[in-house]
């Protein structure tokens, strides 16, 4: 329904969140957070090996929340699209949730912790043993196991002799990426993806805020020749963590599809996060002038076209690995077909394509609040399908137990709880912040009585 709003219509300063208001939602999750820290604690010292998988798992699946925020940022300022102006802020909250979320990933730069999930390590670490033996580099080290084996330390120093093993000549050709001793290790990415990210979000929040300050339009052309720019090295930034922490978790697999993968599941489930915290904003009385049934629509048919483009790039994905049928590229669907996992492989076909290909041709649909937000509700579940499936099955074979690990599914819900609770605490505790849109934007209004 069609309205039209003035200056006059909308409080001066914004609105700010009061936090009591929505304090059943918030504890909730804050109690499910504490829950699950401690509950993660225990299986850390207890079994670490699964453990490990578990906390990936959840922290991948929430990094996908920030990329997404961040990307709806730069892709509206670079657009200069006016529409998106009403919920800027709540992507901008959602994109400078990287620290906390990097305080939460900190676990995975354990030994303890990466070495089962990443065996390439392993080899790394027994090269760097007999390149200090031998006075020779990593990668000589390296060429030396393939041919060779080697021996080295083991248990606390116990010596044991390692057997030529060809398969490492995977680990010497890709020495460039994946090592831990270059300058362009993978410890020092892992710092850089959170750190490009954080100067992303904090400069785009930063410009906005500092527009509320004189409402001069300069800091909306900045901060579009800023996204501009900084479009390239955010891309880079995704691949690139998407690679290093699940691609890495089979050093033998690749694909060129992975990058772009993972990033339309961020943007689509960020999206679906988007509308409902909109909408469970407007129960509590907020931005019931600024966000009308336009902007749900808007949002709704962003979420149709990554539904389609998922979709797109899922199947190229899977037909250019069947089509080759190589080795070392279709062990990644062997694995996710056999036992339970081929279930959750249809599953995820009806329920993260065809299901919400569906529910999103209907314009009244996208335009109902309650409807659409019930559909973004099975996105989130269906996104969170998809991590699982993309990490989880690897745990079995990586650590010798079979294709499933009876009872590590504990693990994966105290993770998940931990990790998602924190975070969406600390989320919707931050929009008390600033106010729930920027209030002096100068397109505000055009972004309030948008016609779609």
């Amino acid at each position: 329904m069609s309205h039209h709003v003035t200056f006059n219509d909308l409080p001066q300063g914004g609105e700010k969140f009061e936090p009591a208001k929505g304090g059943k939602l918030i504890g909730t999750l804050g109690l499910l957070g504490a829950l699950g820290i401690v509950a993660s604690a225990i299986f850390f010292f207890t079994s670490t090996d699964t453990f490990a998988y578990s906390w990936l798992f959840a922290v991948f699946f929430c990094f996908t929340f920030v990329v997404g925020g961040c990307f709806w940022i730069l892709l509206h300022s670079a657009s200069n699209s006016s529409w998106g102006v009403a919920v800027r802020r709540i992507w901008e909250n959602l994109a400078n949730m990287v620290i906390p979320l990097a305080i939460l990933a900190s676990p995975l730069l354990l030994t303890a912790v990466n070495k089962p999930l990443y065996e390439w390590m392993t080899h790394h670490r027994n090269a760097e043993q007999i390149a200090k033996a031998d006075n020779i580099s990593v990668k000589e080290a390296l060429h030396h196991m393939v041919v060779h084996g080697g021996e080295v330390a083991v248990n606390g120093g116990e010596k044991v002799h390692l057997p030529p093993n060809p398969h490492l000549h995977v680990l010497v050709t890709k020495f460039g990426y994946m090592n831990l001793s270059t300058w362009f290790s993978w410890y020092t990415r892992f710092a850089l993806y959170f750190l490009v990210l954080w100067f992303i979000a904090r400069t785009l929040r930063g410009k906005s805020l500092q527009q509320e300050q004189d409402g001069d339009i300069k800091h909306t052309i900045w901060s579009r020749q800023f996204s501009c720019i900084v479009l390239l090295p955010f891309a880079l930034t995704v691949t690139f963590a998407a690679f290093d922490w699940l691609v890495g978790l089979d050093y033998n697999w690749f694909s060129t599809m992975w990058g772009v993968y993972i990033f339309a599941g961020c943007a689509w489930a960020s999206m679906a996060v988007s509308i409902l915290v909109v909408t469970w904003l407007r129960s509590l009385g907020y931005m019931q002038k600024v966000v009308t049934d336009e902007h749900y629509h808007l949002m709704g048919k962003l979420l149709f076209a990554f539904t389609v483009f998922w979709a797109y790039i899922s199947f190229s994905q899977y037909f250019l690995i069947w089509y080759a049928n190589i080795t070392e590229e279709t062990r990644f669907y062997l694995i996710r077909n056999t036992e339970g996992w081929q279930a959750v492989s249809i599953f995820i076909l009806l329920g993260h394509f065809i299901v919400p290909f569906l529910f999103l041709l209907s314009q009244k649909r996208k335009k109902n609040p309650v409807v659409i937000s019930l559909g973004c509700l099975w996105i989130l579940f269906m996104h969170l399908v998809d991590i699982y499936w993309n990490v989880i099955p690897e745990r079995g074979p990586s650590l010798g137990q079979g294709v499933l690990v009876p009872g590590a599914w504990v693990q994966d819900i105290a993770a998940l709880c931990a990790v998602f609770g924190t975070m969406g605490f600390l989320y919707l505790r931050g929009l008390a912040k600033y106010s729930l849109y920027p209030w002096r934007d100068p397109r505000l209004l055009e972004s309030v009585n948008v016609i779609n």
